[in-house]
């Protein structure tokens, strides 16, 4: 299909913007059915705009905008048709003349850019291979431009629409730069916890196993369960029910929704994972608009992880983890300056040594003649007197053990060659820091470098999420224990240094599972007994539903014993093909399903947690490449304490987030240079 298509971005009367709670317009259109779309957020037959439609920004908040025009043929026997070969892109304000966007935005055209991409459009398509059939994805031909580092001041309700073919066809997508605000009362510090893929019904089994109750009531709830304010997070990405965690982390980072992979950029349709329109980050902006101003990023993941990247990185894949460290101190062209984070604490050392270092480079020597202290080992982080430099913490290789690994069976860490060096040498569990090792040991080099000015800090509780991927339930909840106990030393660390009236603390999910308690387990009894029946009659529900053997005589936050005679009875909604007898590996960490011969994913006949493949079985419903759980569409939590904490309460989008913390840190304002 070729044609000339034009691009027209209107602005209606600017107009105060209520952002928390607002409806989108009824003239917008639905966004489709289907699961298998051309291209996400883009639901015209051929025209994408990036930015899509309702996306909202603050005044002076750089993106970048994309426009692009598919040419196609759903018969796949047909050549493809040729792309577009030229539009005009304008922009008007309150109905007025048209000026050319260039002109508007002082700024030279872009060249138009061309490609094609592979349209998968449907399950026979998808699974093709499976289901041994001839299907073939579209070929769609792009013609596209792209404008760079952009913004706008003035707020209101803008428009932008491509009018394309020999039809005039049309599709419009609207943007609103809203009416800054002012908080209440300034949160100096901001804390964001993160506890990834945690739930309500996480939250619960925590509890359960964690506080002391009499004649059903808790002695006293989990620590945060005393914040002031409790609210309550949608998750939904922007082209589906589920997130994954780079879209998710990515939302609370840049304001804007994404699809699954992106990190603070929209995903358009070219091969180029570092192309894609990108939108300012929440620390980017405090960089600019507060540059005095310290940020940390905590994570006990690999630190080039989904979570931990949302705060620095701008990719299409969350998987270019070379690249993304290398931004974590360069940043990305024609963008703002790096973040280059005052604290940086992770795993994922393969990244700044050796072979999958981006170009093999040394990024341990090049953070150190950035002024960086690099430390490798919890003992060094501890004993870290230069509490004025910027510091960066790499503990190992991957992700860093959890808490099970790390405190209860150490020898599971031998062998693992994972020193962060690449030496060869081992990073024991008893080597690696904790959560709150990392975050109390950020906060006191933040203090030091924020000064009256202040903080920002992102600390992740990652394993929460991946041990629930694998099931390894105890593990999982071990993980939301330690960082319950993170926040309540963070708390005695903030009272002690005059920072705690100052602070907001929050803590929230980027997504859900779909785990929930049923009841309790004996298992003795579940052990004891092989028939299927008899293993069902091992969990109590309902009147049978007694408490479980978790008790913490010591008073160090976590259960002395992690084995007692009755258990959780846990599951969620979705599982590959696995077995189950609600027992916790001890020779490390769960692994419920593995390749058969013909490489769809089975129950594990070594996993001992499923008693080795004569628990209860539970057949997969899932795809069929799917060898672990998923994320759920549940809505999570959102706690707050502190200075603008009255903000985070009641029902609200994953990607308001973003904007009140603006609001709490005073940043939603351009500043005076701007």
């Amino acid at each position: 299909m070729k044609g000339i298509a034009i691009t027209f971005f209107s602005l209606a009367t600017a107009a105060t913007t209520v952002l928390a709670g607002s409806k989108i317009s009824s003239s917008r259109p639905a966004d489709p059915e289907g699961q298998y779309p051309r291209l996400g957020a883009c639901p015209d037959p051929h025209a994408c705009i990036f930015p899509p439609d309702v996306s909202t920004f603050l005044p002076g908040a750089y993106f970048d905008l994309r426009v692009e025009l598919h040419a196609y043929d759903k018969d796949t026997s047909k050549p493809t048709p040729a792309p577009y070969t030229e539009f005009k892109t304008v922009i008007r304000k309150d109905r007025g003349n048209w000026v050319d966007i260039n002109k508007f935005f002082k700024t030279s055209q872009p060249e138009i850019e061309n490609w094609t991409f592979n349209w998968v459009d449907s399950i026979e398509t998808q699974f093709s291979e499976y289901l041994n059939n001839t299907n073939k994805p579209v070929e769609v031909a792009v013609a596209s431009r792209a404008w760079r580092k952009l913004k706008i001041i003035a707020p209101g309700d803008y428009e932008v629409q491509v009018q394309y073919g020999p039809n005039k066809s049309s599709y419009s997508a609207k943007y609103t730069i809203v009416e800054p605000k002012k908080p209440k009362k300034k949160a100096k510090n901001v804390i964001l916890f993160i506890s990834d893929g945690t739930n309500v019904g996480m939250v619960t089994a925590a509890r359960a196993i964690a506080r002391k109750h009499t004649s059903g009531k808790y002695d006293k709830l989990l620590t945060f369960e005393d914040f002031d304010q409790l609210g309550h997070v949608i998750t939904n990405s922007i082209d589906s029910l589920i997130t994954d965690s780079a879209n998710s982390a990515s939302s609370y980072a840049t304001g804007h929704k994404a699809s699954v992979n992106c990190l603070g950029v929209y995903a358009d349709s070219s091969k180029d994972p570092f192309d894609d329109p990108k939108v300012e980050l929440l620390t980017e902006l405090i960089r600019r608009r507060q540059p005095k101003k310290a940020i940390g990023i905590v994570s006990t993941a690999y630190g080039q992880d989904a979570t931990p990247s949302a705060f620095t990185s701008h990719t299409r894949l969350r998987s270019t983890s070379a690249e993304i460290t290398d931004q974590i101190l360069h940043g990305v062209g024609n963008w703002t300056d790096a973040v280059m984070p005052d604290v940086w604490l992770a795993g994922g050392a393969e990244y700044f040594t050796g072979p999958q270092a981006l170009n093999q480079k040394n990024y341990y020597d090049i953070f150190q003649k950035s002024g960086y202290n690099v430390v490798m080992d919890k003992k060094s982080l501890l004993a870290n007197k230069k509490k004025d430099d910027k510091l960066l913490g790499v503990f190992r290789t991957g992700n860093l053990d959890v808490w099970f690994e790390r405190n209860l069976f150490v020898n599971n860490t031998v062998g693992n060659k994972a020193h962060p060096s690449l030496n060869g040498k081992d990073a024991l569990g008893s080597d690696q820091p904790g959560l709150s090792d990392m975050t109390l040991s950020a906060l006191e080099v933040l203090k030091k470098r924020g000064g009256k000015d202040g903080f920002f800090l992102m600390s992740e509780a990652a394993s929460v999420d991946k041990k629930l991927h694998t099931f390894d339930f105890a593990r999982a909840y071990a993980e939301l224990i330690e960082l319950d106990v993170t926040i309540k030393n963070t708390i005695t660390w903030l009272k002690k240094n005059d920072q705690y009236e100052d602070t907001l603390i929050l803590l929230t999910a980027d997504h859900s599972h779909s785990f929930d308690i049923y009841g309790s387990v004996d298992s003795n009894y579940m052990m004891s007994h092989d028939d299927k029946n008899d293993m069902r009659n091992s969990i109590g529900v309902y009147e049978q539903a007694g408490w479980p053997g978790y008790f913490d005589n010591n008073g160090d936050g976590f259960p002395d014993n992690w084995f007692p005679k009755v258990v959780l009875a846990a599951g969620t909604a979705n599982s590959p093909d696995r077995h189950e007898s609600f027992q916790t590996t001890t020779n490390g960490p769960r692994l419920p399903a593995v390749a058969g011969k013909d490489g769809i994913f089975i129950s594990n006949p070594k996993d001992s947690a499923g008693k080795y493949g004569h628990g209860l079985h539970y057949e997969s419903n899932l795809p069929i490449p799917e060898k672990q759980g998923t994320h759920s569409m549940s809505d999570v939590f959102m706690y707050a304490n502190g200075p603008s904490s009255d903000l985070f309460k009641k029902t609200y989008e994953n990607w308001e987030v973003f904007f009140k913390i603006a609001e709490a840190m005073d940043i939603q304002h351009p500043s005076k240079h701007e």
